[in-house]
């Protein structure tokens, strides 16, 4: 079931800077650590004059969808689903 959430989450991640990609590892919501396992999507949006990163990411349970605010380089989960439908 997909779930709206927009809470502000933490994220670690790895940035490559040979290839200048940044990959989302491990998200930390409601004080659970989820190891991403999977990237799926990155695109940007602007919101008003910030670019925001959008990030489709999974791990072994769930889908998830993240995103980084560039101003404030604050991270919000903005939806989850756990593979189960309506």
């Amino acid at each position: 079931m997909l779930e709206k959430i927009g809470e502000k989450v933490s994220v670690n991640l790895v940035y490559n800077h040979s290839t200048g990609v940044v990959i989302p590892k491990q998200l930390r919501w409601k004080n659970q650590i989820y190891q991403i396992q999977k990237i799926g999507l990155h695109y940007t949006l602007y919101q008003g004059n910030t670019l925001i990163h959008m990030f489709s990411v999974c791990d072994q349970n769930h889908y998830f969808l993240l995103s980084l605010d560039t101003k404030t380089l604050h991270w919000t989960l903005e939806q989850v689903a756990d593979g189960v439908t309506n």
